[in-house]
């Protein structure tokens, strides 16, 4: 016989059991709901844009065209040093944004992982809070925006809006659209990748800057909205395994 069968342990009574279960199996539903929320709003934000705007790639409202270059101007990201991850060129104060983290953000980018040294920044360059992110090797044309001023490399491209002509989250909604026209351009070698004049020359529908002001305040309601249930549930999964520790212990008995 195992060591196992030896171990005595404390079964909590019948009543005590369904307690708990009753318990743990609240707290999750109440964690299923707000992720259920929080996919709705996504769904709201999408909806809204083809509702406003109609599907971009067909241009279904037949608004003017123009190319991408005339809503704002893109430039690669800049990393010179080789290789890129020398000690001295990292843990400084200016964060490094890298193709992961556009890719795992949403609308913006709010956290980071490395930062560049005053060597690194030197190497580099400091795009401005405000700038869309747009990723051109591996997961192509995933977009973000960030939410601070931040470095990244040229496996990424920095979209700074004409703010005459386009509102930066219009530009982010219309990549959601035209990510997978963009994938099927990318050339494959040892990895997917696009390149400057590809995005420069993507056709995309203009519409009245007052129609996407209207869809960037929308935006930033939700948006708002969407923090709040973030919130909420990371306090709800805290909340949940706090109780399992709890119950673990024998603490939640009646």
């Amino acid at each position: 016989r195992g060591f196992v069968d030896f171990v005595k342990f404390e079964l909590p009574s019948l009543p005590d059991q369904l307690h708990i279960a009753n318990l743990l199996s609240k707290a999750e539903n109440l964690i299923a709901q707000r992720k259920e929320s929080i996919r709705l709003l996504d769904e709201f934000l999408k909806s809204t844009f083809l509702e406003m705007f109609g599907d971009p790639v067909r241009n279904e409202k037949g608004w003017a065209v123009c190319n991408l270059s005339d809503l704002g101007s893109l430039d690669r990201g800049v990393s010179k040093a080789r290789p890129r991850n020398l000690p001295e060129l990292l843990g400084g104060i200016y964060p490094l944004i890298q193709t992961g983290d556009v890719t795992n953000a949403g609308i913006y980018i709010t956290k980071y992982k490395q930062t560049y040294s005053e060597l690194g920044l030197k190497q580099s360059k400091l795009w401005p809070k405000g700038t869309m992110l747009i990723t051109i090797a591996a997961n192509i044309a995933q977009t973000s925006i960030l939410s601070f001023d931040a470095c990244f490399p040229d496996s990424v491209v920095g979209f700074v809006t004409n703010t005459k002509k386009a509102r930066v989250l219009y530009v982010h909604f219309l990549f959601k659209f035209f990510q997978a026209l963009l994938e099927s351009k990318a050339s494959q070698t040892a990895q997917k990748n696009i390149n400057l004049d590809i995005l420069r020359n993507l056709k995309v529908p203009c519409p009245p800057i007052e129609l996407q002001s209207q869809f960037t305040k929308i935006v930033e309601k939700t948006e708002s909205l969407k923090t709040q249930y973030q919130q909420s549930l990371q306090e709800l999964e805290n909340l949940y395994g706090s109780l399992s520790q709890k119950a673990f212990r024998g603490e939640l008995m009646k």
